[in-house]
């Protein structure tokens, strides 16, 4: 039972609540954090530090169908306070939806030139959320086993993968060429906190005509390791600060910049490749998959406001039983959820520049595009200015903005690829990223930059 409510727990919450990354960040030359989506992109000092855990913070949430207005528009309350969600003031949820979610913390950043190379260490926390949710699954809550829906069969295929680590990175990059090529990489070593991997997800409920009932089939395969989840419910676990060392790997970011003259400048880097082993984890499985079992039915359970949770327990019992899950020990790994990025920059002058970049990710078998063009400015010291638009998946009306200050040493900034989407309230793609730096010598840094300019 408790294995159950952790997968449905999990489920509700992430649609609730991953997602083009950064793409604004990325053309902020001032901006060490931009060295995450591509570790050739020195910022413009000699040397910098984050403030402890609060050098960067990040969130961001993307789908084609939810938007966290609606959802909040979505709940209603009960007469003791408690929030219910009623599906049904939330019908255009219905097109094959898919969410995703990231949140990452960086706890400590640090890094220095030393001539023509930078080095740079960063201790960071990263949540990534992918879910695939069935339209049939809201199409049942909705409309019940009855009406249009007699003799029709569901299909509940769904996609969940939470990936929760904390990393220390150690990254490296030098300029080649006259400093006309900058390469530059990170080595992650990582340590995995909670994970859910969806392996097999073969689940359909047959409609039958005439009584109403259910054929169900299952077979279902989830890879879990999910102390934070279960102690969230009770559950006493062996929660460890920096992870379970039997849960861990490697990672490696790859970046590249080349300045073609001093007007055009290409840039591309490939985002957490690697993977994770998890040798203490759990395989919750189908005892007999492929098997067919019979319900009774299911009733439009989600829009009775007043029994929400008796309806929620019944269900998970039932499911509990037809499923016919058992648990037992596993080891198995992961991948990164890697990304791409691929860029090119018009400088106008040593203060302005324009700039298209190419993003794209990939899960289940599907790619998740986006294309970004940017014009980013600098006003002296003081400002960094990066205006963005991006069209993406099923998205085109995302209008971004980047903004960073410097007061003398403190650096501040912030950067959303969808500010239009913050201000209007329907953020269904929404990223927002901010932080608090200290950098050392960025008028040397400028001088030489400026030299290097002219001699092109």
């Amino acid at each position: 039972m408790k294995n159950l409510i952790v997968f449905i727990i999990v489920f509700i919450a992430g649609m609730g609540v991953q997602a083009q990354s950064n793409l604004t960040l990325y053309n902020m030359e001032p901006i060490p954090q931009r060295l995450s989506v591509n570790p050739a992109l020195s910022p413009d000092c000699k040397w910098y530090m984050g403030t402890p855990g609060l050098s960067s913070n990040d969130f961001s949430f993307n789908s084609n169908a939810f938007s966290i207005l609606k959802i909040g528009n979505s709940l209603g309350t009960r007469p003791n306070g408690a929030y219910i969600l009623n599906l049904i003031r939330s019908s255009e949820f219905l097109d094959r939806p898919f969410v995703h979610i990231d949140m990452n913390q960086e706890w400590f950043n640090a890094g220095f030139r030393v001539r023509k190379s930078m080095f740079f260490l960063t201790v960071l926390e990263k949540v990534k959320t992918k879910i695939s949710i069935p339209s049939d699954l809201l199409k049942l809550a909705f409309q019940g086993n009855s009406g249009p829906n007699v003799g029709y069969d569901f299909n509940f295929n769904f996609g969940l993968d939470v990936l929760h680590t904390r990393e220390l990175a150690l990254g490296f990059n030098r300029t080649f060429l006259n400093d006309r090529l900058t390469l530059g990489g990170t080595a992650k070593y990582i340590r995995g906190q909670n994970v859910i991997q969806t392996v097999n997800n073969d689940l359909r409920f047959r409609n039958n005509a005439a009584d109403l009932t259910f054929d169900v089939q299952a077979d279902i395969e989830i890879n879990k390791y999910t102390p934070f989840l279960e102690d969230q419910m009770g559950v006493s676990t062996k929660q460890r600060i920096f992870g379970n060392p039997n849960n861990s790997g490697f990672g490696l970011d790859l970046g590249a910049s080349l300045d073609l003259n001093k007007r055009i400048t290409l840039t591309a880097s490939i985002i957490d490749l690697g993977q994770i082993y998890w040798n203490d984890a759990q395989k919750i499985k189908s005892k007999k998959p492929g098997g067919t079992f019979s319900y009774q039915g299911i009733e439009n359970l989600i829009s009775d406001s007043i029994g929400f949770q008796n309806s929620f327990q019944n269900l998970s019992d039932t499911l509990l039983h037809i499923f016919a899950l058992e648990t037992t020990s596993t080891s198995f790994s992961t991948g990164l959820l890697g990304e791409f990025y691929m860029g090119a920059n018009l400088r106008l002058n040593d203060r302005h520049n324009a700039g298209a970049l190419v993003y794209g990710s990939f899960y289940k078998k599907q790619f998740y595009p986006a294309i970004t063009f940017s014009w980013n400015s600098e006003f002296g010291r003081f400002m960094a200015l990066s205006l963005s638009y991006t069209a993406m998946r099923e998205n085109y009306s995302n209008f971004g903005l980047g903004l960073g200050l410097n007061f003398d040493a403190e650096q501040f900034y912030i950067a959303s690829d969808n500010v239009s989407n913050a201000i209007s309230g329907d953020q269904q793609n929404l990223r927002i990223r901010f932080g608090w730096n200290h950098t050392v010598g960025r008028k040397e840094w400028e001088e030489k930059q400026r030299k290097k300019i002219t001699k092109k």
